[in-house]
């Protein structure tokens, strides 16, 4: 029988508590019993009881009662059980008015250890803890409330280990892959905890407040927080962020020094104005901006005019976001020429141009594309060049019969290459393994990697030869 049922049905009657009660003083729960009708307790003096409510920490004594009861047949529940009942019946909006207007801080640490809360309701009462300006694991009440937090939102791919929810770490990991606005928000009313990192990870964020500027599910009620700080580490991070506004992005860039430029060029929604603007800046700020900005028929307009030098208009040629101007970049000059024909994003008929405008003279940096031509592949194989077939046999690509003989070969730099593809037959890539140097590269092939999850699974078998 459900509590709700319990209650309507034995008005008048005495709900006893057996155990340990953190969550709720006797007068909380007096108050809400008196509300449904019915009358507290945490003694069993011989009371006309309605419902026992166990909790997991009780004394030998209590044990004996909660026996006698049951077998008297008084209705029991767990004590988690009668908190989601007791949370169901709290109005948010009153709850929240009540703690504005009290701040009872100690009412509120015994709320936050509710799991019966929604997210919503939990996260609106997380922002109205006072930490003191003291840290989030420097005192007990900081890191109960803290742990609350993490055993919440720690959510990690795969095993979870319970450990970690007092793992200082854990705070950063819930701050980079939260999903919701809401998270990050009630994340930046904590302190700003710190991250210890050695000196040469100084472009890596070192609190907080860094890692949630990383985060794209930022609201951006959030990020003009964050830029109210004026620091210029936060608005580096901001800068890559392809959460921010225009408007954002043009104070990031008015306030910015180089290493915030630096990271505007790598924002995957970066506003086209902004972008002419770092057209003007120095080379290191160009070429990224090059390598990694989504380049349209305008930007290329503005690129081509702005007459760079070949050898920064060449890192167009490792961009990966070029689809719509590829047919303008060919031919434009030999450098970029060169780093094209190793792109993946051009096709096989734009690689076919490239071969037939320079012959063999990009051979090698060709014979590393997937999506060359094999019959291509296979005229380079019988150059019968070393550094060539190096780049063949890791090729996925190259012809299987290519592959094999490569692979009965059992040269070790041929070797090297065909652990890493993909298409290399799994009885060969099961041979390299023997060799402890080949097996770490195999831990980058997914065909391997594949089959060894697949064995591990009992689903290994001979057609995967």
């Amino acid at each position: 029988m459900k509590i709700e049922e319990i209650i309507k049905n034995n008005q008048g009657k005495t709900v006893l508590f057996l155990g340990r009660v953190t969550n709720f003083t006797p007068q909380e729960l007096t108050n809400f019993l008196e509300e449904q009708g019915m009358t507290y307790a945490d003694k069993y003096t011989g009371q006309e009881l309605a419902l026992t409510v166990l909790s997991t920490m009780m004394t030998p004594l209590e044990d004996d009662v909660s026996y006698e009861l049951y077998d008297a047949k008084v209705p029991e529940v767990r004590l988690a059980q009668f908190e989601e009942f007791y949370t169901t019946h709290i109005k948010p909006n009153t709850l929240m008015m009540s703690m504005k207007l009290s701040n009872d801080q100690e009412r509120l640490k015994r709320l936050l250890k509710n799991s019966a809360f929604s997210d919503e309701v939990y996260l609106k009462l997380f922002k109205m803890y006072d930490w003191a300006s003291v840290g989030v694991y420097e005192n007990d009440d900081n890191r109960d409330v803290t742990i609350t937090f993490v055993e919440r939102f720690y959510k990690p791919d795969g095993f979870r280990d319970p450990a970690m929810v007092y793992s200082p770490i854990t705070l950063s990991n819930i701050a980079r892959d939260a999903k919701t606005p809401e998270i990050i928000d009630a994340m930046l009313s904590m302190p700003n905890h710190e991250i210890k990192q050695s000196r040469k990870e100084d472009l890596r964020p070192k609190n907080l407040r860094e890692i949630v500027a990383l985060n794209p599910n930022i609201s951006h009620e959030s990020i003009r927080y964050l830029l109210s700080f004026n620091d210029n580490r936060i608005n580096s991070f901001l800068a890559c962020n392809s959460a921010i506004r225009v408007d954002a992005q043009e104070l990031i860039f008015k306030n910015s020094n180089s290493v915030t430029k630096l990271m505007l060029t790598q924002n995957d929604a970066l506003d086209d104005d902004i972008f002419l603007e770092l057209l003007k800046e120095d080379e290191e700020i160009i070429s990224s901006l090059l390598t990694f900005q989504n380049i349209t028929y305008v930007r290329l307009k503005a690129i081509l005019e702005a007459n760079l030098a070949e050898s920064i208009l060449a890192r167009l040629g490792e961009n990966q976001q070029i689809e719509e101007v590829i047919e303008q970049l060919i031919g434009l000059n030999k450098s970029l020429d060169r780093k094209l024909a190793t792109n993946r994003k051009l096709s096989t008929e734009q690689l076919n141009l490239l071969h037939k405008n320079y012959g063999d003279t990009l051979m090698l940096e060709l014979s590393l594309n997937p999506q060359l031509d094999p019959k291509i592949l296979e005229k380079f194989y019988a150059k019968n060049d070393e550094n060539l077939t190096v780049n063949i046999a890791s090729n996925p690509s190259t012809p299987q019969s290519i592959l094999d003989e490569l692979s009965q070969k059992n040269i070790h730099k041929f070797n090297r290459a065909l652990a890493t593809n993909p298409s290399t037959k799994l009885i060969y890539l099961e041979q390299f393994a023997l060799d402890s140097e080949l097996i770490v590269l195999m831990s980058q092939n997914p065909s391997y990697l594949a089959s060894v999850n697949s064995a591990q699974l009992g689903m290994r078998s001979d057609d995967r030869y």
